[in-house]
């Protein structure tokens, strides 16, 4: 599995598991594009294990609670 390949694979598992925890969020949520860009960040540091890139980016998702949106 290529990089692109473990980042949409991650960002999926990660996503899909918020937005039920968290019903009435948006689909395209700016936090969306912000794990995306999270992960992506990890993966290029050499992470590659799509399951642990998921729980790090719900971990990061939990960061963002009650911050301000960009």
């Amino acid at each position: 599995m290529d990089s692109p390949d473990i980042v949409e694979a991650a960002l999926a598992r990660a996503w899909s598991v918020y937005l039920l925890i968290h019903s009435g969020i948006d689909e395209n949520d700016a936090r969306r594009a912000r794990l995306q860009r999270f992960i992506r960040q990890r993966c290029m540091a050499g992470e590659t294990d799509t399951e642990l890139l998921a729980v790090e980016g719900l971990k990061y998702l939990k960061s963002l609670e009650g911050l301000p949106d960009e």
